[in-house]
């Protein structure tokens, strides 16, 4: 079973995306435990062709690239959870750079054997 899922919500991104994306493929979770769906809503291009291109560079299996031509970060959000595999989910900002070890550490404080948090 996949462990986690990462979810990105994103509006007419920037260049920034692209450092979160890379921030994501740096998690040292074994990509076969994670999964990233990014959720685009609102003007399909040209983001949409940009970032489909990044992430077919990126040497990563575990993304996954959803359109909605609904804006609003809850729908987005919404969508992302309606397809995520994972038994826990975290969401981040299309604007955020995340550290390495991040998913480790939200699933070493959500984990059941784990005591006095």
């Amino acid at each position: 079973m996949m462990k986690a899922t990462i979810i990105i919500p994103t509006y007419q991104p920037g260049e920034y995306i692209y450092e979160c994306l890379d921030s994501i493929t740096k998690q040292t979770l074994p990509p076969a435990d994670f999964e990233t769906i990014i959720i685009l809503n609102g003007p399909k291009e040209p983001y949409h062709t940009q970032i489909k291109k990044y992430v077919d560079k990126l040497d990563y299996h575990n993304f996954t690239f959803i359109y909605t031509d609904v804006p609003g970060v809850s729908n987005a959000r919404n969508l992302g959870l309606d397809n995520a595999k994972g038994e826990y989910i975290t969401f981040v900002d299309d604007d955020d750079i995340i550290s390495p070890n991040l998913l480790e550490a939200l699933l070493a404080v959500s984990s059941p054997t784990c005591v006095g948090v």
